[in-house]
């Protein structure tokens, strides 16, 4: 089943595209990241969906309800994070009370909003900040406030638009957990938005990549990174060769690409299964004595790369 449905969507600002006929479907239970540089359209994409946008074309439905039939209905069971919702807290209110005030707007069972509030702020480190007003948090301590605003409801759906941007590297990596465990344990899906291929790498099991408003792939992220398995890098050392090294792999009509670098060769292999071993023959017949033939892992660097500038689809 998919809690996300994307069709023709479109909307325009003038004269610009800002998303441009969108064709997605988000399966119930994923984490979806929606890929993309600045400007791709990512964050209009979030704003469609949690109708703060009405499209120029198309629709989507968001659990099971219309954005533009039943905007209230798609309101009520999505949680939304949005690219600076550290900005759209009440300063004055403390943290604790901007999650009740949210709790009780969204109809959570009173009984049931001091044991949730108490599970997220102390998740997030922000438990002992519970009386203190939201203003005078830190932008980082600010953006895990809103995060727990978007989940306190516990909702189908939650749209988070680069969630982890405020954030350092410890309170980044809390989070990837607790969406992880959540879609896990509560069976909720997320559709991210982010340019940040490590993090959608570490926590999405599904991506799209974006530009100019189009969806250029999307698949299951193992699944697209098996696309890089055409062709593989290596890193080449060698004992004071490397200039011979660098010619005998640039002779090879397999070797795509062949870089020196401090103490090894770089080297780009087509169909690597067959040829990384013809490769190391020929180096070894030639005289020159290898100490490291290493396989350099892909990552959705390499792909997302590769789809921007037109080389894969």
């Amino acid at each position: 089943m998919d809690e996300v449905i994307i069709k023709d969507l479109t909307k325009r600002f003038g004269d610009l595209t800002a998303v441009d006929h969108l064709e997605l479907n988000v399966p119930a239970g994923s984490i979806y990241g929606l890929l993309g540089p600045n400007g791709a359209g990512k964050s209009t994409t979030i704003r469609l969906l949690c109708t703060l946008l009405n499209p120029s074309e198309g629709t989507a439905s968001v659990g099971g309800f219309d954005i533009i039939e039943s905007p209230v209905r798609v309101r009520e069971i999505t949680g939304v994070m949005p690219e600076e919702s550290n900005h759209t807290l009440y300063a004055a209110m403390s943290t604790y009370d901007n999650l009740e005030y949210f709790g009780k707007l969204y109809g959570v069972p009173e009984a049931e909003i001091p044991g949730r509030i108490e599970e997220l702020l102390s998740f997030m480190g922000l438990w002992e900040r519970r009386d203190d007003p939201a203003g005078e948090l830190s932008t980082g301590n600010r953006q895990r406030l809103a995060l727990c605003r978007a989940l306190l409801h516990r909702p189908k759906v939650v749209l988070m638009d680069e969630p982890t941007s405020a954030l350092d590297p410890i309170a980044a990596k809390k989070v990837r957990e607790l969406i992880i465990g959540l879609a896990e344990k509560y069976k909720q899906t997320f559709f991210i938005n982010s340019h940040n291929l490590a993090e959608v790498q570490r926590m999405c099991d599904r991506i799209a990549i974006i530009d100019k408003g189009r969806i250029l792939l999307s698949g299951k992220t193992k699944e697209l990174r098996a696309k890089l398995q055409a062709t593989q890098n290596f890193t080449i050392r060698v004992n004071d060769d490397l200039e011979r090294a660098l010619d005998i792999a640039r002779s090879m009509e397999f070797v795509t690409s062949a870089e020196e670098e401090v103490d090894s060769i770089r080297v780009t292999i087509e169909d690597p299964i067959s040829n990384n071993s013809t490769l190391m023959r020929s180096l070894l017949s030639k005289g020159v004595e290898i100490i490291e033939f290493a396989e350099q892992e892909a990552t959705l660097e390499d792909l997302y790369l590769d789809v921007i500038k037109g080389g894969v689809m």
